[in-house]
């Protein structure tokens, strides 16, 4: 073989190779502007998510300073109320007069007296005080 022919054969070769890594590089550079996009995409994500977290914060410092103003509103008015002297707001509850204590209703009385005529008493006595039945006049 001539020389010349040697190195066209060998630039033929290298032309080969060069052609190899060039075809390396695009496929290198299209896979890293897959995941660049891939990472740009995550980022907008995370910025989203943190402007949402800081209009929520804002929302609640904002709900959080009105619900204390409300409550310092509601404690004044309620400071405005007098409870009466010698009253103390954590007294125990007192028993009930017994007036206001429920009354047996006078209509079963009087069907236990009919029902006792008729059966010699012993129906009345159940008819006129069953457990637990109480009347109260309206």
């Amino acid at each position: 073989m001539t020389p010349a022919r040697n190195a066209l054969r060998q630039i033929d070769e290298d032309v080969l190779r060069i052609d190899g890594h060039v075809k390396s590089i695009v496929t290198s550079a299209r896979e890293q502007s897959v995941r660049l996009n891939e990472i740009n995409t995550a980022i907008s994500q995370m910025d989203q998510a943190t402007q949402k977290n800081a209009a929520m914060v804002e929302e609640t410092n904002a709900a959080s300073h009105t619900l204390a103003s409300d409550t310092e509103n509601l404690t004044q008015l309620v400071r405005q109320f007098n409870i009466g002297e010698g009253m103390n707001a954590r007294q125990t509850p007192r028993e009930a007069p017994a007036a206001s204590h429920p009354k047996t209703s006078p209509a079963r009385s009087l069907i236990g007296k009919v029902a006792g005529a008729f059966t010699g008493g012993s129906a009345a006595r159940t008819l006129a005080s069953p457990a637990g039945d109480n009347w109260e006049e309206f």
